[in-house]
């Protein structure tokens, strides 16, 4: 055993350009889960900090349980016993006790370089916006890290004033003397910003307050004094968060263990800062940080794989019969492998030292503005260490196999030189990579499986089948690549198809590790990319609906001015016509059927048309594509009595089809209608519907039609007009019903096309003085609020997708794309090898009078064949796993949407294989450029080592 180390470390001397380039590639792979992992140890951190700065000096927070049923509009949550908080105060281990109420669905905002406030609301309508939270509050002194400026006495202060928290100041550029604009209905409250306080980094809304998304305080707040809330809302300040502070050794448990009583009577839940570390951890962009550094580690165990694999296999090729030798000489089988392992570790280890430090300078450099230092944690350091020991230990199994079975005799062969034996591809390889491959489709198409078996097949069969159907597979890619791309290759650069068309089966091995660990990133990328941009088809609209929907806000028509309006300059020419907006619930006792069951949201946008203008004629400007149903039936039957049109992504999902009845909530019903006008802003919310009500009403499905693009449309339009977040479909009904059954006397839309020329700007400018003239005559001459008109286009909406689109799909692609460039440096090993185990045969043929440019072009050439092999590859297991990834929708991995088409992005897919030839072909320059400049008598001297 003594003399092993020596005889790793000379076979390591020999080839130390090979070496390099290995361990560059694994400390390059090692360096990439650090980042990643550490990146994510480094925001765990932060937690603790930014648990400490949303609760301020306050041990708990008390917030209301969340109601069983749906709220009334403008309802909030609210403690059951109004005097909880003081009963908190008189108890002897209370400090102090602050009570608060928080108002979310407020726009909040400023102006400044984004432009007016009115602007900023205009083009964020029906997108959540990045204001802050409405909070009134108690508070006598700050109880949080003042920045700057001062905290007023909020229990006794009438100025309209608050303090704004530091994440809001940041994104709005407010300081102090900064005006915020409150608008709440028709009225806009001005508050002068006095002080700023230290607002937690986490994502605004995560822990969302009362009436929101969850229980706790929100991260990002303008609190104002208790008068001032009472003056916005027009309601009297009734608390629904209450904050306490412990007196010293007071145990957090203990207390509310001794109020776990009168807590469950008043309908309270507690909050601190360990169930707010908790919530921070279960956010969804933390979860996606997690599953990324999760990605990144089965990536680079797979990539280290492959790279020591290919070395290894290299070493062992040109090496038979010294191993032979060795063998002859009275080594043992296990001391050749071991010998073989050993070269495996010497790879990995200096690797990982590397890696360990790049990764953590990567995390200090890139995390430098995080509050927590970055540090280096045992479980990033051992999961860095187990993939690359682990990968050289599963990537020596089969070289050490090999090696090992040499015979002694072999050392008295003399070495086959260029004319090595080409390897064949067995049957039961294909068969195996087919059988593997075919486990992910035979999940979904496989009839009469229960839905969660079909799941848990398709999860956990079918994507390690996948990547093993890969590598059982990648043999028989390399082979068909090699028939078909030498005589392309070979045409390409001018070189004789006898000299390209056994290059790579004489070295499968070597051949499938280069190609497998190049195909590894470029795969993925496919993968998501005609994932991505297949699912974005159902949310761009398309020529089936009407070309510009326009919106106005703090206002509503009457039937008697439309004429006027269509009189408008911008309107001339135009086919518009106004339709009624509304947003009822599903009923309770349909929500709890199959299908209805596990949907999230339980509204639908209702869209009043006027079917006969817009949906019959020789040219209707609203022709969806029936999915089920007939549209002559289907039209009469939206005329004739109350029934509506609705998305198949909706039917889809909750099984409904024409004739079935859809069970609505009448909103008029609550004695509110929703809308954005309101009179009195919150003022005029009530509650309390009647079981009767609450019941539905039957709303006959005319029929089921293709509907692209209404979440974007209803999501930016502000057509979702009563609860402004998801909502479960965009149902089209005619007008007569929403103003007979839903009590609609105004308008806020118009739907249709407009004249050519007609620009958006144009359209926008003209209907808002119309809007403003309007107002002004039904406020008797007063100035009031401006009303705000958006026009949304069928173009603007489609580009606005696909820029939301673009920006999520090259976040998710980004680390394919790092994957891609580690894979330059498997191509780079491999020609090494291939210019080191093929100089005396290029001496040959120089020899013979074959010019030296044709012997670079030939390194060159079977360069390309195995990128051409990662590419095809890649191509037939990307798309394959995004189609499966597709249609495993229809079994309850939703958005609400029903499976689209596969969409190739082919231009996208263009700049990757783009990006993966130049990079091999820059990886081969060097070493091919050296073996054109070689001599003659330099290659024919070099011998087998």
């Amino acid at each position: 055993m003594t003399p092993l180390p020596k005889l790793i470390w000379r076979d390591l001397l020999a080839n130390r350009g090979r070496v390099a380039v290995s361990v560059f590639a694994i400390l390059v792979s090692v360096s990439l889960i650090v980042w990643m992992m550490g990146s994510y140890d480094t925001l765990v951190k932060e937690f603790d900090n930014d648990a400490e700065a949303y609760m301020g000096s306050y041990d708990l927070c008390l917030v209301p349980e969340a109601p069983r049923g749906p709220l009334p509009p403008g309802g909030q949550p609210r403690f059951a016993d109004p005097e909880l908080a003081a009963r908190l105060s008189a108890s002897p281990l209370v400090e102090s006790v602050n009570a608060a109420c928080q108002v979310p669905r407020l726009q909040i905002g400023c102006a400044n370089e984004r432009g007016s406030f009115d602007e900023q609301t205009r083009d964020r309508m029906g997108i959540p916006p990045q204001s802050p939270i409405l909070v009134g509050n108690l508070a006598a002194e700050c109880p949080y890290d003042l920045e700057e400026g001062v905290w007023p006495d909020m229990a006794a202060s009438t100025a309209m004033e608050g303090v704004l928290g530091s994440g809001s100041a940041r994104y709005f550029r407010a300081g102090i003397g900064t005006v915020m604009n409150v608008r709440v209905g028709a009225h806009v409250y001005d508050v002068k910003v006095v002080g700023i306080v230290k607002q937690a980094k986490a994502t605004p809304g995560v822990i969302m307050g009362p009436g929101g998304m969850g229980g706790g305080p929100a991260f990002s707040s303008l609190f104002v004094p208790a008068s001032v809330c009472e003056k916005i809302t027009g309601r009297p300040f009734v608390p629904n968060l209450i904050y306490v502070r412990l007196k010293e050794g007071v145990d957090k448990k203990e207390f509310v263990e001794s109020f776990r009583e009168e807590l469950s009577k008043a309908s309270a839940s507690v909050a601190d800062t360990d169930s707010i570390i908790q919530r921070l951890s279960s956010d969804r962009s933390v979860r996606q940080q997690k599953d990324s550094a999760e990605m990144s580690v089965w990536l680079v165990l797979f990539s280290c794989v492959f790279i020591i694999f290919t070395t290894l296999s290299i070493g062992v090729s040109e090496r038979t019969r010294r191993l032979a030798l060795l063998r002859a000489l009275g080594m043992s089988r296990m001391q050749i492998a071991l010998l073989i392992v050993g070269e495996g570790l010497f790879l990995c280890i200096p690797a990982l030292l590397g890696g360990l430090a790049a990764g953590f300078c990567l995390v200090y450099l890139l995390e430098e503005g995080s509050s927590t230092l970055p540090s280096l944690t045992w479980t990033t350091a051992l999961v860095a260490a187990a993939c690359a020991v682990g990968g050289a230990l599963l990537a020596s199994v089969i070289p050490a196999w090999r090696a090992s079975r040499q015979s002694p005799l072999e050392a008295a062969v003399p070495s086959a030189g260029f004319m090595g034996k080409v390897s064949r591809v067995p049957a039961w390889s294909v068969l195996a990579g087919l059988a593997c491959v075919a486990l992910q489709p035979a999940a979904l198409l496989f009839p009469g499986l229960e839905v969660e078996t079909r799941k848990w097949m398709f999860v956990w069969l079918g994507y390690p089948g996948l990547v093993a159907g890969a590598l059982f597979l990648a043999p028989a890619f390399v082979r068909a690549t090699e028939w078909a791309g030498a005589w392309l290759t070979g045409l390409f650069l001018r070189v004789p198809h006898a000299f390209l068309r056994v290059q790579l089966s004489r070295n499968l091995s070597r051949s499938v590790g280069t190609a497998v660990s190049m195909s590894v990133g470029l795969s993925l990328f496919v993968a998501v990319q005609t994932w991505g941009y297949s699912m974005l088809v159902p949310f761009s609209p398309d020529s089936s609906t009407p070309g510009t929907l326009v919106s106005f806000l703090h206002t509503e028509f009457r039937p008697g001015d439309v004429p006027e309006l269509m009189a408008r300059p911008s309107l001339k020419g135009a086919r518009m016509y106004p339709i009624y907006v509304d947003e009822p619930d599903i009923s309770p006792e349909q929500m709890k059927s199959p299908g209805f069951s596990g949907m999230r949201n339980r509204s639908v946008v209702l869209a009043g048309i006027p079917v006969e203008k817009m949906a019959e004629g020789k040219d209707p400007l609203f022709q969806p594509v029936f999915v089920s149903g007939n549209p002559e039936e289907a039209y009469a039957m939206l005329k004739s009595n109350r029934s509506l049109l609705i998305p198949d992504t909706f039917a889809r999902t909750v099984g409904l089809k024409a004739g079935d009845d859809l069970m609505l909530v009448n909103p008029s019903f609550r004695g509110n209608r929703p809308g954005n006008v309101s009179e009195g802003g919150l003022r005029g919310a009530r509650g309390g519907a009647s079981s009767a009500a609450m019941k539905g009403e039957p709303w006959k499905v005319a029929g089921v039609v293709s509907f692209p693009g209404w979440h974007w449309l209803t999501k930016t339009s502000g057509m979702r007009v009563r609860r402004g977040g998801f909502v479960a479909a965009l149902a089209i009904a005619d007008e007569r019903w929403l103003k007979e059954d839903y009590g609609h006397q105004g308008f806020q839309f118009i739907w249709g096309d407009t004249a050519p020329g007609v620009t958006n700007v144009a359209l926008q400018d003209d209907l808002g003085e119309f809007a403003l003239m309007k107002a002004r005559e039904r406020a008797g001459g007063e100035e009031g609020v401006k009303p705000l008109v958006k026009a949304l286009t069928r173009e603007s909406l489609g580009g606005s997708v696909t820029s939301c689109g673009d920006s999520v799909i090259f976040t998710m692609s980004q680390l394919p794309i790092i994957m891609m460039v580690i894979a330059v440096l498997a191509v780079l090993n491999t020609v090494l090898a291939s210019v080191q185990s093929r100089r005396r045969e290029f001496g040959l043929m120089r020899a013979v009078g074959v010019p030296g440019g044709m012997v670079m072009r030939m390194l060159w050439a079977e360069t390309l064949m195995i990128s051409l092999c990662a590419v095809i590859m890649s191509l037939v297991l990307g798309v394959l796993a995004a189609w499966c990834s597709i249609q495993i929708l229809e079994y309850g991995y939703h958005f609400g949407i029903v499976t689209p088409p596969i969409t190739m992005p082919w231009a996208h897919l263009g700049y990757a294989v783009l990006l993966v030839l130049t990079l091999s072909t820059l990886a081969c320059l060097a070493p091919a450029w050296r073996m054109k400049r070689a001599s003659v008598t330099d290659l024919l001297s070099a011998g087998e080592r």
